[in-house]
């Protein structure tokens, strides 16, 4: 497979602002990575291989099918009217062995791992996983058309929201 380096540069730059936007709690820089369309999945597991596919008919631990779902989230945060998210955790996002797995028209399907490590009053949790990403060419750059977050967490304490994972 030939490695297109310009659209693995694109897609690196896309992830690394994403991961400092998050850290920086730039709000409005993060929201505008994404589609208006986006859909924002982070399955549950069904069993030790398996994960729910359908955040429609199945439990998961977070599922917003559009940005106006996480512009909503984002004014919780900043309203300080989300008693899980006070005071924020500071957070460190890692994400690496960065894939592009296919492209298909303007899209392109890329895969990550991904860490992260939360600090706050509350006490300080690691978490990791897998993203998969639908990225879609635009006249203003990559945009986030899908982000499906796994986690690889056996049990979940503490808070988790868009800044954790």
């Amino acid at each position: 497979m030939v490695v297109d380096t310009d659209l693995h540069v694109q897609v690196s730059t896309l992830l690394a602002r994403e991961a400092i936007y998050l850290d920086e709690k730039n709000w409005d820089a993060w929201l505008d990575l994404f589609a208006p369309d986006v859909e924002y999945f982070v399955p549950a597991w069904l069993s030790e291989d398996a994960l729910t596919t359908d955040p429609r008919t199945q439990l998961c631990l977070m599922h917003m099918d559009s940005r106006l779902g996480l512009e909503e989230r984002v004014f919780r945060i900043r309203s300080r009217d989300s008693f899980a998210s006070l005071p924020l955790d500071r957070t460190a996002h890692q994400t690496t062995n960065i894939l592009v797995t296919g492209q298909s028209g303007d899209e392109v399907e890329v895969s990550a791992s991904w860490l992260v490590h939360c600090v706050g009053p509350r006490g300080q949790a690691t978490r990791g996983g897998r993203y998969d990403y639908t990225l879609r060419r635009t006249d203003g750059g990559l945009k986030i058309a899908r982000k499906r977050i796994v986690m690889i967490d056996e049990k979940i304490e503490g808070t988790v929201d868009v800044y954790h994972i």
